[in-house]
């Protein structure tokens, strides 16, 4: 049994086995960056497909935006830009303890949905 607190994380990518066929009917594989000095990120091995749901699940109803297996706090966005509108984009959500920037390629809908969110929130 495990305890990830979901409320310091920033981004989650979650691996089935439709990306990683090393994986089985019930492993799964989560990526989490979390909050503090820095941006840290920690990989998390024999995660269950009910612990990666469930994660998604609290995840999503904190408002994290779904990128395919990604999913990312808006809030935590600190810098965004957009590549291209068929390819995606890129966001910034932090930065390393040695100062360089994390940053997480988004799909273009991820990043319509962030700029939607971003804007209604400064209205």
């Amino acid at each position: 049994m495990r305890y990830i607190n979901t409320d310091r994380i920033l981004a989650a990518q979650l691996t089935t086995p439709a990306e990683n066929p090393l994986l089985g009917d019930d492993t799964r594989l989560v990526d989490a960056w979390f909050d503090g000095t820095g941006v840290h990120k920690q990989l998390f091995k024999k995660v269950t497909k009910l612990e990666q749901e469930t994660l998604a699940r609290d995840l999503e109803k904190k408002g994290f935006i779904r990128a395919g297996n990604l999913l990312f706090n808006p809030r935590a966005v600190l810098f965004a830009e957009m590549e291209h509108e068929i390819v995606g984009g890129v966001v910034t959500i932090g930065y390393q303890g040695n100062g360089n920037p994390v940053e997480l390629k988004i799909d273009s809908m991820a990043f319509k949905a962030l700029c939607s969110q971003l804007t209604a929130a400064q209205d």
